[in-house]
């Protein structure tokens, strides 16, 4: 998070795209009041195609959408700012983001197969890959039954490296707004004795979390084996988190083309709320 900012979820972009399953996102928002989200950036970016610049009209009707939103946004109590650009998606969404001091942007996934079927189509990717904010990934498939209560149980997945500190920092900040978090490792010591000391570590790693963690503090699991996307989704569901909170690997896009395999399934399998922390984070 950066200086300065007490939550991460302070100032929020939205990005926007009207489409059909749009309003299932929307209906999301209300749910981060719980953990101090009180200002919205709702942004709709009409894409500019092979360098034709669409009609004037169509930003027009675009800000009409948005104004309507955000009017209804008021009356849940946030304040809300819109703006509807028209350029590249991701360069502008990120453009928005710093003008604006965003804290965090939030985005709709789909849950498809791949980091390309998310929300925003092949710009997802891109903008996951180059933001150095945190990305808020909210499930919108029709098959997934969203809730509509606060966000109130986060779950951590770490490794213990300094890649996912800026994570912990994250899932730190939240647990006084929330009940009992959850913390889940998995490593593959069952099956290889030589990476004891790697269990060891990590458990020291999270002792000393939990010797720092702000009340109601937060439950420990550690599992030895197993595929890790799978099983931090099998623990969130178990223990009913809603937020599954993961770090985001590499320093540049060629580091982050998968965002490491882990946060990458991650994104791609959750069927809950994913908050994806740059390593870059401050």
């Amino acid at each position: 998070m950066r200086s300065g900012q007490t939550r991460i979820f302070d100032q929020v972009l939205v990005a926007v795209d009207f489409s059909p399953t749009g309003e299932r996102l929307h209906g999301q928002l209300p749910r981060l009041r719980a953990l101090g989200c009180r200002r919205l950036t709702l942004v709709h970016v009409v894409a500019s195609v092979y360098g034709r610049v669409p009609d004037v009209s169509h930003r027009d009707h675009y800000q009409q959408r948005l104004d309507t939103l955000a009017g209804s946004l008021r009356e849940d109590g946030f304040e809300v700012e819109t703006e509807v650009t028209i350029g590249p998606i991701v360069t502008e969404l990120l453009r928005v983001a710093r003008d604006c001091q965003a804290s965090a942007i939030l985005a709709g996934s789909h849950g498809h197969s791949t980091l390309r079927d998310l929300f925003l189509g092949s710009t997802a990717l891109d903008l996951i890959r180059h933001a150095t904010f945190p990305v808020l990934l909210a499930p919108i498939d029709q098959s997934v039954i969203l809730p509509t209560a606060g966000v109130c149980r986060p779950l951590l997945a770490t490794d213990g490296s300094t890649a996912v500190a800026a994570a912990e920092a994250a899932f730190m900040s939240l647990l006084k707004d929330c009940r009992r978090g959850v913390v889940v490792s998995v490593g593959q010591w069952n099956e290889r004795p030589e990476l004891e000391a790697e269990r060891e570590l990590i458990t020291a790693h999270i002792q000393h979390l939990e010797q720092q963690a702000p009340d109601p503090g937060f439950d420990t699991v550690l599992l030895g084996e197993g595929r890790p996307s799978e099983e931090i989704e099998r623990v969130a569901a178990e223990r009913e988190a809603d937020l599954i909170i993961v770090g985001k690997r590499g320093r540049n896009p060629i580091e982050d083309l998968l965002l490491g395999s882990t946060a990458e399934a991650v994104c791609r399998h959750a069927r809950r709320l994913v908050l994806l922390v740059p390593a870059s984070s401050s």
